[in-house]
């Protein structure tokens, strides 16, 4: 991979929501705070269903005070008919954007026209988003387009879950999937949907398995094999990018090894780093 580098998020839609009750009506919805979306700036956050399962994540940016919503394409529709649920008498307007591109560049100095350039705000070391009126990034010398994979290889090393492949609607949870590491959830902000499951999680200490990030030591795994040690289950692979791979794992297990600074073992034929 050279130096520059960019990705086209070609599967990312977008959508506004403005009107004078728009800021009450999100800031009711979402995990994170919608007063740290400024002018100009831009914040990562999720839908969940009142049982604090996954939803939708997306990113938020404001402008001239109406708010834009960029979405993965796979969630896009059920995000919007559940906006468009919750709307009821709000006096806001909901209006699909079709002139946005989106892309994440890393390393690179863009000085041209752009809609919004801000540091990615789930992890610094993700690069820059950029959004674009142009479909095609104006690139010079030395500049390379990774593709999805290689994305998701980026983000799998940083432990940022990449929604279309590592989280499934309707089912999973936020904090077993380190959305507490990505400033998506504000602790502070008050009530939202879903709050309640997510807040009780934090400050009981319920989780039992948790998203790690691995990366493959020998060996090799498909997507939604078990992990077995000792006969026992210890979890199962989420995805896998190259040698990056996510999986649900025991967090007890997990941490006795960590203890004993051990790699993980599962048997004479494979095994794996943690990357974190």
């Amino acid at each position: 991979m050279k130096d520059k580098y960019f990705f086209h998020h070609s599967n990312s839609r977008f959508f506004k929501i403005s009107g004078k009750d728009s800021k009450v009506f999100i800031q009711n919805l979402i995990t994170n705070d919608i007063e740290k979306c400024n002018d100009n700036s831009m914040i990562y956050t999720c839908l969940l269903t009142p049982q604090g399962k996954f939803l939708a994540d997306f990113f938020i940016f404001n402008l001239n005070g109406s708010y834009f919503f960029e979405v993965n394409d796979k969630f896009y529709n059920n995000l919007l008919a559940k906006l468009k649920i919750y709307k009821l008498r709000s006096n806001i307007e909901i209006e699909e954007i079709n002139e946005f591109f989106s892309y994440s560049i890393f390393n690179i100095d863009y000085d041209s026209q752009h809609i919004i350039l801000y540091n990615d705000p789930r992890n610094i070391n993700l690069g820059k988003k950029l959004i674009l009126k142009n479909k095609t990034l104006p690139t010079g010398n030395n500049l390379e387009e990774i593709n999805e994979t290689e994305y998701h290889e980026i983000l799998i090393n940083h432990t940022t879950p990449y929604s279309p492949f590592d989280i499934l609607e309707n089912k999973s949870l936020l904090l077993e999937n380190n959305f507490d590491n990505l400033n998506a959830i504000d602790w502070d902000k008050g009530c939202y949907v879903g709050q309640e499951i997510t807040a009780r999680m934090k400050y009981r200490g319920l989780l039992k398995k948790k998203l790690y990030a691995l990366k493959i030591k020998s060996g090799d795994v498909l997507e939604g094999d078990e992990l077995i040690v000792d006969n026992k289950k210890i979890g199962t692979i989420v995805s896998k990018a190259n040698s990056n791979i996510f999986a649900a794992l025991n967090i007890n297990f997990v941490n006795e090894i960590k203890n004993k600074n051990q790699n993980l073992v599962i048997n004479d034929s494979l095994s794996f780093d943690f990357l974190n």
